[in-house]
């Protein structure tokens, strides 16, 4: 990402709180080499889905009043 705006730092923040939660699960002394695939795939996914779910979240909301 180059340039993120304020709304994606924020995001970014969200999935490394939701990262940071499975690390506390995980071991904070484990080595990123030493992680499991499936491991190492939860931690991808839980950084994807907390910038996802975070943009969703703070996106501008259409009018209401605009019938379409």
């Amino acid at each position: 990402m180059i340039d993120p705006d304020d709304r994606e730092r924020a995001a970014i923040a969200a999935g490394l709180r939701l990262m940071a939660e499975l690390m506390a699960e995980i071991g904070w002394t484990t080595r990123l080499n030493e992680l499991t695939e499936p491991q190492a795939r939860a931690l991808a996914e839980s950084a994807i889905d907390g910038f996802l779910e975070a943009m969703a979240t703070s996106a501008p909301r259409p009018d209401a009043e605009v019938p379409f």
